[in-house]
């Protein structure tokens, strides 16, 4: 049976009564007790909707995927959100668990049939069909939150209205660390998996759109041999100062990042002269208070290795997943027989997200707009709630700027200290109080402040504005300057702005006149 509430909203679940109210029988006049005990028995009310929200994830597939409990996650941001008093959502919210096979376009096919699930959608984890899942969730005009897509197509809102990121996107926050450090090249490297190989696609492509050179993207290989000759071609390469690794974090039982690491400790390469990034710690919140990680603690050669990876991960503020999960246990609002070491952190993102759907039901229903996939996406405006183990504010704009920090370890333990904090408010690393142990007793080398200048074209370390403005210049003279065009173009192709990887075609319609009618002349 279909129920369809005042504001417009349909659902396809049987309903339930809503339990939460601030109101009693007692403290209604008695003229409308017989209304509100018809209300409560009546099948069909508006105050008894089920929204259902589908959380869409390989919780079946990937060994890894599944510690993150999302059902418990799912369960426990559902039980908080119906009794929380201060959200008017006119509804009770709900939820089922939707596998998301490992291969992609499986996913793709899979998620397909899931129109009729859900009322809304938290995924896809796998970010290598996230436009399409958005284009199909636009269509059923149905809200997908994400915590997982890279692709920068999806912020336009024109072009997918129901899409809605639940975490800051991943590239701002490397893009800013890579800022502070002048850090220009970088690889991304990728486990054999199908959702890692298309992550690092979405990975480089991103950071390419922010102007910044990725010569080499791969997966890291089948066997040993496979394995050694990816990381020859990253030593071949050049100035390279970032590889970032796009796979399950060892500290959290990935063995293909422990294969790939220790591999590339035997080959020199974590002495200094690369960082290591993990880019999977983006999307949770790793736990950095005096905890202590059995993988590096049990592998001599991992510990060293690890000295040269830096953790991007969540800040916990005010309090550790750990802390969390633990409180949750003896509240005993969750009752699975596990310790916060074995789950994955990516639960709290999951609650998290459940939870800003939930803030934005509560801030579309206070406008009086209908709860339609389009105006959820919209309406997680301005909004800020205490997330599971940290603040979640997203801007005027939409954007999720949480907090995120640093890490770094030591070859003598297996600990991780906190380093620097990301601001993203602000896009600037602020000190945490710890500064990061480099192997080389140095970070790798600073590249030419210009990559990191929107002002500015600049490829191989040149920046070429002035030549620019030149060509402009020349060009304003009329054809008796084309001849001097001709040297300048010459120039520009051996330093290499027309070919090569990093090539910059100019035409006149790239060059800016101040002047429309010079322009005009011009052509």
């Amino acid at each position: 049976m279909q129920h369809i509430s005042l504001n417009g909203w349909k659902s396809n679940h049987s309903c339930v009564p809503v339990t939460k109210s601030r109101q009693t029988l007692q403290t209604l006049p008695f003229s409308l007790v017989w209304v509100v005990l018809g209300v409560l028995t009546f099948p069909c009310c508006v105050r008894c909707l089920i929204f259902k929200v589908g959380i869409v994830g390989p919780w079946d597939c990937d060994p890894i995927y599944y510690k993150a409990l999302p059902t418990v996650a799912a369960r426990l941001a559902v039980s908080r959100i119906n009794g929380d008093l201060s959200l008017d959502l006119g509804l009770t919210m709900d939820f089922i668990i939707l596998q998301e096979p490992c291969e992609t376009s499986k996913a793709l096919t899979t998620y397909i049939n899931y129109d009729k699930s859900a009322d809304a959608f938290i995924g896809s984890t796998n970010p290598g069909y996230c436009i399409a899942a958005s284009l199909l969730a636009k269509n059923w005009d149905k809200a997908l939150f994400s915590y997982s897509c890279v692709s920068y197509e999806l912020d336009r809102s024109i072009g997918y209205p129901t899409f809605a990121r639940t975490s800051p996107f991943p590239i701002d926050v490397l893009f800013t660390m890579f800022k502070h450090y002048r850090w220009a090249t970088s690889v991304v490297i990728s486990s054999n998996e199908d959702i890692w190989i298309d992550t690092a696609g979405r990975v480089a492509g991103a950071l390419r759109r922010k102007g910044l050179p990725v010569p080499l993207v791969t997966a890291m290989g089948l066997n040993e041999t496979e394995l050694e000759g990816t990381l020859r071609k990253i030593q071949d390469i050049g100035p390279v100062r970032v590889i970032i690794m796009c796979m399950h974090s060892v500290l959290f039982g990935g063995e293909p990042q422990a294969v790939f690491l220790i591999k590339a400790h035997k080959m020199g390469m974590t002495s200094g002269r690369y960082v290591f990034v993990t880019y999977d710690t983006l999307q949770y919140s790793v736990p950095y208070t005096n905890v202590s990680y059995s993988p590096l603690q049990n592998n001599s050669v991992l510990r060293e290795a690890y000295d040269a990876v830096l953790t991007v991960t969540v800040a916990s503020e005010p309090k550790s997943f750990t802390a969390a999960f633990t409180a949750a246990i003896r509240s005993g609002e969750v009752t699975v027989p596990v310790q916060a070491e074995q789950v994955n952190p990516l639960f709290g993102t999951i609650y998290n997200s459940i939870y800003l759907l939930a803030m934005s039901i509560h801030n579309t229903r206070k406008t009086g707009m209908h709860v339609s996939g389009s105006n959820l996406a919209y309406f997680t405006k301005n909004t800020t709630f205490d997330g599971f183990n940290q603040k979640v504010y997203v801007d005027t704009s939409g954007e999720v700027k949480t907090n995120y920090v640093i890490l770094d370890s030591d070859r003598t333990g297996s600990q991780l200290h906190q380093a620097f904090i990301v601001d993203l408010k602000s896009g600037v690393l602020r000190f945490a109080g710890r500064s990061i142990q480099f192997p080389g007793g140095s970070p790798p080398a600073a590249d030419s402040r210009c990559w990191f200048d929107e002002n500015v074209i600049c490829t191989g370390g040149v920046e070429v504005t002035y030549i620019i403005i030149v060509l402009g210049v020349i060009l304003s003279l009329g054809v008796a300057g084309l001849l001097i065009s001709f040297y300048i173009r010459r120039r520009l192709q051996q330093i290499q702005l027309i070919k090569g990887p990093n090539r910059i075609l100019l035409t006149l319609e790239d060059l800016t006149f101040i002047n429309l009618q010079l322009r005009k002349k011009v052509f």
